[in-house]
């Protein structure tokens, strides 16, 4: 008789075995070609604006923006989609108001905003 927890020579060869006609069998039913499900539609979420696009709204949001109060921002804007914080708390400390969607440039409309007592707009991201 076998104790409790002591396993029967050759067992673990046995599953070990098993185990490896499963891998096998399982990888002969893969053909080895990826197929792309083609797009019906553009996603509603991803634009066509181009980099030059982006970059001109980045651009102009911060000469717009940068260094101006948050209350500023949220008069003009009104309430942000989201409130992040900073990974590591960003240098100064800050924490990201993030809006919507431009649909001429693509950006999802994000800003870095100082931690302080009176918090103030650090700097515009086209995300």
């Amino acid at each position: 008789m076998h104790s409790a927890g002591r396993r029967a020579p050759g067992q673990a060869a046995v599953r070990g075995t098993w185990a490896l006609a499963l891998a096998l069998g399982l990888s002969a039913c893969a053909d080895g070609q990826i197929r792309r499900i083609p797009r019906e539609q553009q996603h509603p979420t991803f634009s066509g604006a181009t980099s030059v696009a982006r970059a001109n709204r980045e651009g102009q949001m911060n000469r717009e923006w940068q260094d101006k109060p948050l209350s500023d921002l949220l008069s003009a804007y009104g309430r942000p989609k989201m409130v992040m914080n900073i990974p590591g708390g960003g240098m100064p400390p800050s924490f990201a108001v993030v809006y919507g969607h431009d649909p001429d440039s693509g950006c999802i409309d994000a800003f870095a905003v100082s931690s302080t007592s009176a918090p103030v707009i650090r700097i515009y991201h086209c995300r």
